[in-house]
């Protein structure tokens, strides 16, 4: 899947997962707890605060169906998201593990998402 098959939200969300979990790789956390998110109401608390919740989830959904998340619900929500090898791989490959590069593009297209 190419960049070009997200929606600027969810190439957005990927990128603050992403950044978080280099965050937590380099503070030694081991790569099986670094991948995990929680619920997407944790997402949106912790990381995407400024959307609506709704918003949040629905994202967590589409980058689900894109293979970058792995996601069990509950409640009609993703209660359990997970980022996936695949997210990784995409990410490592576009970006070569720099957090500034990763957070100059969530700058540059935050500006495109309409309601951020």
């Amino acid at each position: 899947m190419s960049e070009n098959e997200l929606t600027k939200d969810a190439e957005y969300m990927l990128c603050a997962l992403y950044k978080s979990y280099l965050n937590r790789r380099k503070n030694g956390v081991n790569k099986h707890d670094a991948k995990m998110f929680g619920s997407s109401e944790n997402i949106h608390k912790d990381f995407m605060s400024e959307w609506i919740f709704q918003d949040v989830d629905e994202t967590c959904r589409e980058l689900s169906r894109a293979e970058y998340l792995h996601n069990k619900y509950a409640d009609n929500i993703a209660y359990f998201v997970v980022l996936s090898d695949k997210a990784i791989i995409y990410m490592e490959t576009r970006f070569e593990r720099k957090i500034n590069k990763i957070v100059d593009y969530m700058a540059k297209i935050k500006n495109v998402i309409p309601f951020v």
